[in-house]
Parts: C-alpha cells; structure tokens; sequence
C-alpha cells in the first residue's frame, strides 16, 4: 500500500510518501494550508502541487491547520478527492494529528503548546477526549499568544504606572524594534498578529515577570492535562510545541505528572501519519 501523510500548517506544507516499510520521498512546499487564513483556490494550488509531487497512492492521511469544523473538512475533503480521487482519504485537525501519530494501539495524550495550546487524548475504546483549543480569545493558556500577551499588558500596566517594571519589557522593545512600550499596541494592526506575538516567546529570557507567567498559564494546562488523563486512562503523555524548548515549561510538568511517561515525538508529524501501522485499526 502506497500511503501520503500529510502535516499542513499557517506557513508549510510537510508530506511523506511510503510504501510498505520504505519511505520513498519527502518534501516541504512554503505555502500555507490553513483554511482560517488561506484562500480556497491557493490550497487547492497546493494540493495540485502535491499531487504532481507525490503521484497516485492508496491513502492519504492528513492533518490540516483549521480544519476543526466540519464544512472546512468536508472542504478540503473535496479538494484532495479531486486529486487523488482513487485514494482512501483520512483527514484530521493538526492536534489529532499529533495525537495519531503518537497512538500504538493503546491510550495515549497529547499536550500541544504552540502559538496556543490543546490537550487530547485517546481512550481504549478509540474515543477521543480533549480540554481548552478554544482559540486565542477565550483560553489558550501555555501557548505563546497567551504568555507574550500577558507580557505586553504588564509592560503597559507599567507604563500606566500600575504595575512593576520587569527586565523582559526592553526585550520586547528590542525585539519588535519599538522605540516606547505604547508601541507595542501596533502588533494588534499586523495581519498575522497571532504569529507575531507568538514569536517572542522563543527568545525571552526567564526573567521574574516571564516566570510568573509562565507558573500561571501552566498551572490551567497542567490541570486540563490531568483530567484528559484521567478521561483516557492513558499512561503515556506526548508533549508537541515550541513552547516545551523552554527547560522550565518541560520542567513543570515532569514535576507535576511524575506517574505517566512523558516523551516527545520522535519525528515530524507528515512520517508518522504515513509508516504508522496503528492508524489501520482505526
């Protein structure tokens, strides 16, 4: 069987083509896929692209930014049938995409710490269980929106002359290049303002402001960690996103769920989806 694993993201498009237990080949396209910021005929270039690329194949497993709802996945559902219309289809959001790539026939929990944030788990009987994702207005805590906004307000809580200054506030005039704190309220006009914010969280420093954050952020991740957990009876918890290359973040919750191994994917997303054998039972 000739299988097409598929990692589709804001930015990138990663896919992996196998058949049997040999990898064929592997590309990255620059061209984002993300139905919440990406015209439909662009994707439909990609997937055109892509199919140039790969060829026929049996199966294509792939997990899409924004495919959350069920008419953007029925969407893309009708793009890739127009391509690979001989091709058994699987289509995931980008965190159950995480999450199967991870399953081995037994529970397992994913916590995915990115730009935002999401727990999701699967249970013994192939049910899926998740806490927060519910977008960068209403949670999202542990995710880099979420620590670097709360960064900023305290910066201009500063500058109001309510709140205490913290060395982190001239990293972030620094970074964005911004001569005064009230300038920062400029990266709220940027048409990718959620992927900008998000970027100075791998550069900050642990400052006692960054920590503060981080304990308060991360003390609501870990507690949706712990119910999915609990939901899932899963024994093994996969921690996925830039914000787990920060030791402190890993830290917590190596501290905080010492009876579940923790691990971390062992590669991309787009191969696991292709060589994993598990997801033949699904």
């Amino acid at each position: 069987m000739k299988i097409l694993g598929i990692d589709g993201g804001g930015t990138s498009l990663k896919a992996t083509v196998v058949q049997g237990d040999k990898t064929i080949h592997r590309t990255v396209l620059k061209k984002g896929v993300n139905l919440s910021a990406v015209d439909v005929n662009q994707i439909e270039e990609t997937i055109k692209e892509l199919y140039e690329w790969s060829g026929v194949v049996d199966l294509v497993r792939a997990a899409f930014s924004g495919a959350g709802s069920q008419q953007r996945r029925s969407l893309l559902k009708q793009i890739l049938h127009k391509y690979f219309p001989n091709s058994s289809l699987q289509i995931f959001t980008d965190a159950e995409g995480v999450l199967y790539s991870c399953y081995e026939n037994e529970p397992v929990t994913v916590v995915i710490a990115g730009t935002g944030s999401v727990v999701m788990g699967i249970d013994s009987q192939q049910m899926i269980h998740r806490a927060g994702g519910w977008g960068h207005l209403f949670d999202d805590e542990g995710g880099a929106f979420s620590v670097v906004c709360k960064l900023i307000k305290a910066a201009l809580n500063y500058k109001d002359g309510i709140g205490p200054f913290d060395s982190v506030f001239d990293e972030l005039l620094n970074f964005y290049g911004a001569s005064c704190i009230e300038d920062l309220v400029e990266l709220q006009r940027s048409k990718d303002f959620k992927e900008s914010i998000a970027s100075f969280a791998a550069s900050m420093t642990l400052t006692p402001l960054v920590v503060k954050v981080l304990k308060e952020d991360y003390h609501v991740l870990l507690k949706r960690t712990k119910r999915v957990l609990r939901k899932t009876g899963a024994n093994k918890l996969y921690l996925h996103g830039g914000m787990f290359k920060i030791p402190k973040v890993e830290q917590m919750f190596v501290e905080n769920l010492s009876k579940v191994e923790i691990l971390k994917l062992r590669e991309d997303v787009d191969y696991l989806l292709a060589t994993n054998q598990s997801l033949l039972n699904l």
